[in-house]
């Protein structure tokens, strides 16, 4: 199937941003499970049984959204998400886990993930999760590209809450000159 490619930053020449969303867990059950819930809605998924293959597959294209078990053999999640954090790319990623760890979750947080998703993964609470980042991804692309964002600034983005996130981008739309957005943002609220 042909994939849909996004723009992206030439500091990243030979990566493309493309519209899959990647599942990285060890269980083949769970990878299954949301590949499937999110292939119904209509997005195309790619998964990974380790996060050093996911790793691998970003240095020639990075998904609009992915999926990152917090336990797997050889590098947890959390280390993943550093690595390609380190490499400056800002694509929302959700933790997944069975563990209610809350030193976890703040960890991962502190780390950019966009969302902490707790197993068994519930289809009817995901998708809106899933929608809302891709949304906000791909606004965020249109509006300012995918690797503006200093690493210090990404990281205060991620704590903040959705209405702290919307009136934000009002105030950096207003500040662009962009009154076209910014009233459709408005309107919107």
């Amino acid at each position: 199937m042909q994939q849909n490619m996004v723009p992206w930053s030439e500091s990243h020449q030979g990566v493309k941003v493309t519209n899959e969303i990647y599942v990285v867990d060890d269980d083949r059950d769970t990878r299954e499970i949301l590949a499937g819930s999110l292939a119904v809605q209509g997005f195309p998924v790619k998964t990974f049984e380790d996060g050093d293959a996911f790793l691998q597959a970003t240095t020639e294209r990075v998904p609009i959204c992915v999926f990152l078990d917090v336990v797997m053999p050889r590098r947890s999640g959390l280390e993943i998400l550093r690595e390609f954090r380190a490499r400056r790319y800002w694509t929302p990623v959700f933790l997944t886990s069975a563990r209610q760890d809350v030193q976890t979750v703040v960890e991962a947080m502190k780390n950019g993930a966009h969302d902490y998703i707790a197993k068994p993964v519930d289809p009817g609470e995901l998708l809106p999760r899933v929608h809302n980042a891709v949304e906000m991804w791909l606004h965020r692309v249109e509006t300012r590209g995918a690797l503006d964002i200093s690493a210090n600034e990404s990281r205060e983005w991620f704590r903040l809450t959705p209405s702290e996130k919307e009136m934000l981008l009002l105030m950096r739309l207003m500040d662009t000159g962009n009154e076209e957005r910014a009233a459709l943002v408005r309107g919107s609220s």
